[in-house]
């Protein structure tokens, strides 16, 4: 249902021309809305903290003059965003452009040097735990990220319980997997596909995070899971911080579980099978 109309009105203190329908988000309905000076987006859910949740997340991005849509307006149910024009340009500028955008958002750390967050965050309709902040990256990943999810994915019926317990027993044994001493933590996107990056003439933008500090070789593996970006990115991405000896054999199949379950949560699909040659593919 289009929201009432002259609650917008009240919020933006002009006259709305129009409110269409835009898309289908994970959490509701998103709206295209004009005034006689400007367009906006809006978000909606059902009464939850989850938009809050998201603004806070664009508006501490914004902070290190990250380019993300502007916050105008936040409730439990609404979310009043710049509208970003998006433009078609070549392939190789799009990743270049990701590259550059990417590289700026991983070169933010911590003083603390923790990984999660501040506060607990989103990605898609799922809520990121992070009251129980790690300073061990392998402890974080497996206990606040890949097992919460396993369980979800389980308590769904959509994985066996025979792939909950592989997924545990990788998670035990995690820390002999990653050479945690090379790890910084970045801050990651989280949830970096081709819908949630918007390219034009000034570049590129990020939108719907799913923010935390983490190995920001996650982002990276998502990418491939996805194959968003290609060589170009990665040339790219690598003249400012390069890759880990095992990106490739370790890091792409590891990191790519957490992913894999927040798809087969929300898809199922050929996401398992996907989940059961990365399994393999760790000797799981």
């Amino acid at each position: 249902m289009t929201p009432p109309k002259e609650r917008l009105q009240n919020k933006l203190d002009t006259q709305i021309l129009s409110i269409d329908f835009y898309t289908k988000g994970q959490i509701g309905d998103i709206y295209k809305v004009e005034t006689s000076n400007k367009i906006y987006i809006l978000k909606t859910s059902e009464p939850s903290d989850k938009l809050q949740t998201e603004a806070s997340m664009l508006s501490d991005i914004k902070k290190y003059d990250i380019a993300v849509p502007q916050v105008h307006d936040v409730s439990e149910t609404d979310l009043l965003l710049e509208y970003i024009p998006s433009k078609k340009i070549a392939k190789c500028t799009q990743e270049i452009e990701a590259a550059k955008i990417l590289s700026q958002l991983h070169a933010v750390s911590n003083d603390a040097r923790m990984y999660g967050y501040f506060y607990d965050t989103t990605i898609g309709p799922f809520r990121q735990k992070n009251e129980q902040t790690q300073y061990n990256w392998s402890l974080f990943l497996s206990q606040m990220r890949i097992m919460p999810m396993a369980k979800i994915c389980y308590d769904k019926g959509a994985i066996t319980k025979d792939m909950l317990t592989r997924i545990e027993i990788l998670c035990r044994d995690i820390y002999k997997r990653i050479d945690m001493a090379t790890i910084t933590p970045s801050l990651l996107h989280g949830d970096l596909w081709s819908n949630n990056i918007l390219f034009n003439i000034d570049g590129a933008t990020l939108i719907d995070p799913a923010l935390y500090f983490g190995d920001r070789e996650m982002d990276l593996a998502y990418i491939v899971m996805l194959d968003t970006f290609g060589d170009t990115f990665f040339h790219a991405y690598t003249e400012v911080h390069s890759l880990s000896k095992d990106f490739y054999e370790v890091k792409v199949p590891l990191y790519q579980i957490y992913p894999l379950l927040v798809h087969i949560a929300l898809y199922r699909g050929g996401y398992v099978s996907q989940l059961e040659q990365t399994l393999k593919r760790l000797k799981v």
